[in-house]
């Protein structure tokens, strides 16, 4: 079979496989993205072996799929960072920045100690820990949804420290995909440099590491300033060009290239992941007055085809016969993944002046793990520095996470906190008063309004 058959018959197995299964679990309150990564395990080695029937035995429309899936991770953080609650991410203030960074802070360190105490190399365990940092908003904002506690002081707290540490989980990202262009990788304007700085000067040349780093930084930061102020500064103006042209559609056309320019860019200049230049630019144009109109197009674009293949395509890489003999390291990583975010984001809440139970509501609520996560686990394996044993123990932590925050959340929420009956009472306390005052009708006089105050002669007709 030709390629392009064997890839047509692919897209035709599995995105509608994954929408049903999406839909099947969105209607059993589960996120439907657990329905996508099911069909790929299901699909994937440990069962139908999909991949690797003799239909598709030549490989190419393998490449290909996976190409798509790859673009489709680009999509899916553009549409992350257009999605971004800018003002929640102002108004979250000191409780919420510190949940978030202390939330990132223990699962990582938590996480890669674990795995180097399981015998992985410090990369790979670093990478486990990367994987465990960032909290799956979407969920966490369903989960209160359904709870009827968005608008709660912990609903706030949650939802604002989601977003900020899905950013910081960004930068952990950057850092572990530039731990990996000094193993040897030539691509990015600091590798090079690197390369011809030791070549050219000997003390250069006898500290690399420093001067990769130091080289790095500078990428970084450089990408950074440069990508963001040059959004900020022409986004909207090019926009409104790109309307202007007759063609049809070239508004996400154009737009949907200049991801893909900002995600290559954000390898080449800045030596960190692709994705991180795809969220970039939409955390940029979700402030942009054209917001509305891109992201319709793009959740067609993203939602009906490349992120769906990106969820399935991670579940086609996770084999869970690979657990055999790993089932320690499995269950350890679970706990990991859930103490990092009770400890971290619960102990920094109750820092806060939260009492305990809400404190424990804001552990519970940033314990899901969703796409960040997966992202890393995804170039962890295209690199090589994950294995198929490593695949499926984060593929199982982010479908249990996910399975077990609404439930720890909405039973944490039944508890009952000193704070929450105090504010009750004075809510109460509240509605008394209201309702003295509204004894008054407005046309009867008051009895200062007649005898007047107690030391002035009284008001005569």
């Amino acid at each position: 079979m030709q390629p392009a058959l064997q890839l047509a018959l692919l897209l035709a197995i599995l995105l509608p496989a994954g929408k049903f299964a999406a839909s099947f679990c969105t209607r059993l309150g589960i996120p439907a993205i657990l329905g996508e990564l099911l069909v790929g395990v299901s699909l994937g080695p440990g069962a139908v072996n999909l991949l690797h029937l003799h239909l598709f035995q030549s490989g190419q429309a393998t490449g290909a799929l996976l190409l798509l899936a790859q673009i489709g991770g680009f999509v899916l953080m553009f549409l992350a960072g257009v999605e971004t609650d800018v003002d929640r991410m102002h108004e979250a203030g000191t409780t919420a920045f510190l949940v978030a960074l202390f939330g990132v802070i223990w699962p990582f360190l938590l996480g890669a100690a674990v795995g180097h105490l399981f015998g992985l190399s410090w990369i790979t365990a670093c990478f486990l820990g990367g994987a465990l940092t960032a909290t799956s908003v979407s969920i966490s904002a369903r989960t209160l949804m359904d709870a009827g506690q968005m608008s709660s002081p912990e609903g706030t707290v949650i939802l604002g420290a989601a977003v900020i540490d899905d950013v910081m989980g960004l930068f952990v990202l950057a850092f572990l995909a530039a731990s990996i262009t000094t193993k040897g990788e030539s691509f990015g304007i600091a590798p090079m440099a690197s390369g011809w700085l030791q070549h050219r000067i000997p003390s250069a040349a006898g500290h690399p590491l420093i001067v990769q780093m130091m080289l790095i930084s500078i990428c970084v930061t450089l990408f950074f300033v440069i990508g963001y102020g040059a959004a900020r500064r022409w986004l909207d103006p090019l926009i409104l060009q790109l309307r202007r042209l007759t063609a049809n559609e070239a508004v996400p056309s154009c737009v949907l290239a200049l991801v893909l320019v900002y995600a290559l860019s954000a390898e080449w200049l800045g030596s960190v992941a692709g994705i991180t230049g795809a969220y970039l630019l939409g955390y940029v144009f979700a402030s942009s007055e054209y917001k509305a109109d891109v992201e319709r197009s793009f959740y067609a674009i993203g939602h009906g085809l490349l992120i769906p293949l990106f969820f399935v395509s991670i579940g086609l890489s996770s084999d869970y016969r690979a657990l055999g003999g790993h089932w320690a390291l499995l269950w350890v990583t679970l706990a990991v993944a859930i103490i990092g975010k009770l400890i971290g984001c619960g102990f920094a809440a109750l820092a806060s002046g939260m009492d305990w139970v809400r404190s424990l509501r804001v552990g519970c609520g940033m314990i899901s793990r969703g796409e960040v996560g997966l992202i890393v686990t995804a170039m962890g394996a295209s690199t090589g520095i994950f294995g198929r044993s490593e695949v499926a123990v984060m593929v199982a932590v982010v479908l249990l996470t996910t399975l077990l925050t609404p439930v720890v959340l909405r039973g944490a929420f039944h508890l009952a906190s000193q704070q929450d009956i105090e504010e009750g009472l004075a809510a109460v306390g509240l509605a008394q008063t209201a309702d003295n005052r509204q004894e008054i009708l407005p046309g009867e006089a008051r009895p200062e309004e007649i005898d007047g105050p107690p030391d002035q002669p009284a008001l005569r007709v």
